[in-house]
């Protein structure tokens, strides 16, 4: 049987919740319709272990394929995703990551979708947890179609969305910095030309303090360096050209002011510094497109608040 959907799940560090997330997969995409993606991004602990030992344990009830990607050494989240894009089948590729979990009604609310494959991209809603899963929802939901500078306002998760693959053969997460899913979702909106959302919750998001993403420092920096980069990268193929370097702007001050809470004086300079070269960077496709007083006013603050950062 063909396989409609692939899910990548990048493993690492999280042994305690791999029991959950596995779970939740058997609930919510038990069809052989589905391939799951595991990539173990060289564990120091038993988080792949778990996993393969719930495959072995389950497989007489588990229907959706399964493929265990072995990194050989510890190259990141960006680099386990890469290597999983190449050996992925699906029509549609969706990513999950190994603390989060999968809604019950997942496949049920994205199987139309998926067997029409009319939409290049098929958004959703998620939902934050900390210890106890979400209850499922059941609510009747209208679809939206949406346009390309829509992605700018819904935000840059990854798992939020399916991926029509033939629109993601030039997409890679960049290697070696965070917030990578900003730079894909630039580039695979840029390639789309349908978008739908049906606003049902599929995702359940684990908030926790030891994620990547939970403490101010420099690297915030890289938030508005993946946007500038896959912007200058894909401009040409938006149409709404005015739009994408209004919402550069707005995210450049909104970054720019959320430096004031890196602890550390040093560091802090060091983001400053940073953005304010980003921003050198994007300086001549903002001239050149910006049709907005109020997005100027923007980006010369942002500039302001990272000149006087540094000092």
């Amino acid at each position: 049987m063909a396989i409609q959907l692939s899910l990548i799940c990048p493993v690492y560090k999280v042994a305690q919740f791999i029991p959950e997330l596995m779970n939740s997969l058997v609930a919510g995409v038990n069809t052989e319709n589905v391939e799951v993606i595991f990539v173990d991004d060289c564990c120091p602990e038993s988080s792949i272990t778990i996993c393969e030992n719930f495959l072995a344990e389950h497989k007489n009830t588990i229907k959706f394929k399964t493929t265990i990607i072995k990194q050989p050494t510890n190259k990141g989240q960006a680099a386990a995703r890469n290597a999983a894009l190449v050996v992925a089948k699906g029509t549609y590729i969706g990513f999950i990551d190994s603390d989060d979990a999968i809604s019950p009604t997942y496949w049920e609310a994205l199987v139309d979708h998926v067997n029409s494959a009319t939409n290049d991209i098929i958004e959703f809603n998620f939902k934050e947890f900390t210890t106890t899963l979400p209850a499922p929802d059941m609510g009747v939901h209208s679809d939206v179609d949406l346009v390309k500078t829509d992605l700018f306002k819904s935000g840059f998760f990854v798992w939020t969305r399916l991926y029509k693959k033939t629109i993601l053969d030039k997409c890679r997460f960049p290697e070696g910095v965070i917030y990578e899913d900003i730079y894909f979702n630039i580039q695979a909106f840029s390639h789309s030309s349908s978008i739908v959302k049906t606003p049902k919750t599929l995702v359940y998001y684990r908030k926790r303090s030891g994620s990547t993403t939970s403490k101010r420092s420099s690297s915030y920096s890289n938030l508005l360096l993946n946007m500038v980069n896959s912007v200058k990268e894909s401009i040409d193929k938006f149409d709404d050209k005015k739009t994408v370097v209004a919402q550069v702007a707005r995210y450049s001050l909104l970054v720019s002011l959320k430096g004031y809470s890196i602890e550390d004086k040093k560091d802090r300079k060091v983001f400053f510094k940073q953005c304010r070269n980003i921003n050198s960077i994007f300086k001549s496709i903002f001239k050149e497109y910006n049709k907005s007083i109020v997005a100027k006013l923007k980006f010369n603050l942002s500039n302001i608040i990272c000149i006087n950062g540094t000092r």
